[in-house]
């Protein structure tokens, strides 16, 4: 994905949708250079925030809708938010649920996943969690932890595994 003509980013998923890839080279490109360029990592309320809203709007209720790419666009800001300031973690992690839920994808990512996520497969987790949004007993609360397993997910891609995370999963598998 080339975002300038000198700078080119590998995503953070496998992108097969041309409006989906084209708004998330937007979102990397926009954390680089637009008005908040510098800023560093996005806090996790960013994708909250803006992925809650889109729920409540109805704009992800089906499978075929055009906001879904707009998604592209979020994630791309998180990207280009971490490429200006590498840290541990793709977002500064502030609510407890996602950080919960980002710790679990992690896990997941480096001990069971077995293929590089897509923006279809994240685009059908969006559209299953809408359409059992009103029936959480918490949906905020459901909708971040579930958010957070799919970025904690996607960080994999781009932050290694610590040793002491490895260690962890090794004592695991022998107790």
């Amino acid at each position: 994905m080339r975002i300038t003509r000198n700078l080119s980013v590998c995503p953070l998923l496998d992108i097969t949708d041309p409006e989906f890839s084209k708004q998330y080279e937007l979102g990397v490109w926009w954390a680089l250079y637009g008005d908040f360029q510098g800023q560093g990592p996005y806090e996790d309320t960013y994708l909250i925030e803006n992925i809650s809203w889109n729920i409540r709007a109805g704009r992800f209720s089906e499978l075929s809708s055009p906001w879904f790419a707009h998604v592209g666009f979020y994630l791309g800001m998180l990207h280009g938010g971490w490429l200006i300031r590498p840290s541990g973690t793709l977002v500064v992690l502030t609510d407890p649920d996602f950080t919960n839920g980002y710790r679990v994808g992690r896990d997941y990512y480096f001990t069971e996943a077995t293929e590089q996520p897509t923006d279809t497969y994240l685009i059908e987790h969006i559209h299953s969690w809408v359409l059992e949004y009103q029936t959480w007993h918490e949906p905020l609360e459901v909708l971040c932890y579930a958010l957070g397993c799919r970025i904690g997910e996607l960080s994999g891609t781009v932050i290694p595994q610590t040793e002491a995370v490895a260690e962890r999963q090794i004592a695991r598998l022998y107790r």
